[in-house]
């Protein structure tokens, strides 16, 4: 009986000393919302490149996700009504870790004619859903890198100045992560 009675005041002290507001177990407890305000000093704020012209950085509670701007409409291939964002929690890798996530390198690598033909070309016999109706104006990719170290890769292939598409390969490139993206048409 005093065994269960010291092992029920160890619980109840126990309870006590971890109680919300106590700077101990707060200390303790890991960050799970990114802080907006007050980002981390490694954290990336602006997206480079044509990525950049489409689409901006938000920041949502588990980190910054790049979405389309203003200017801009994004839809995945298999629906208009998901909107599509880009977190930096999006590698498959990422899913073990505890938020928050955020962007720590956004380096952009731009493709020549030849080159941006042929990797369009793979990317569309690999991911069914991405289908240029012609040849690319251009062609980059953003390797996005988190505050976990690992990476994905944005394929950012323009048909022109106002439309183009997206292919998030997080490692692998999926048919279910490919974004059209079009300028908003000005009435």
């Amino acid at each position: 009986m005093r065994t269960m009675i010291a092992i029920l005041l160890a619980s109840i002290s126990m309870a006590v000393n971890a109680h919300p507001g106590d700077a101990d177990a707060e200390a303790q407890m890991p960050q799970t919302a990114y802080d907006c305000e007050h980002p981390p000093g490694d954290a990336v704020a602006q997206v480079p490149g044509l990525l950049g012209t489409a689409g901006h950085m938000v920041c949502l509670p588990a980190g910054p996700a790049i979405t389309a701007d203003r200017a801009w409409l994004w839809h995945y291939t298999g629906s208009f009504f998901d909107l599509p964002t880009i977190p930096a929690y999006a590698h498959v890798d990422s899913a073990s870790s505890l938020p928050p996530f955020y962007f720590t390198d956004l380096s952009v690598q731009a493709f020549s004619g030849n080159d941006a033909a042929q990797r369009s070309e793979q990317l569309a016999q690999t991911v069914e859903t991405y289908r240029p109706s012609g040849p690319l104006q251009s062609m980059e990719v953003v390797e996005a890198t988190n505050n976990y170290g690992r990476s994905i890769k944005v394929y950012v292939a323009m048909e022109s100045d106002a439309n183009g598409w997206l292919v998030v390969c997080t490692p692998e490139c999926q048919p279910n992560y490919v974004i059209v993206v079009k300028k908003r048409q000005r009435n």
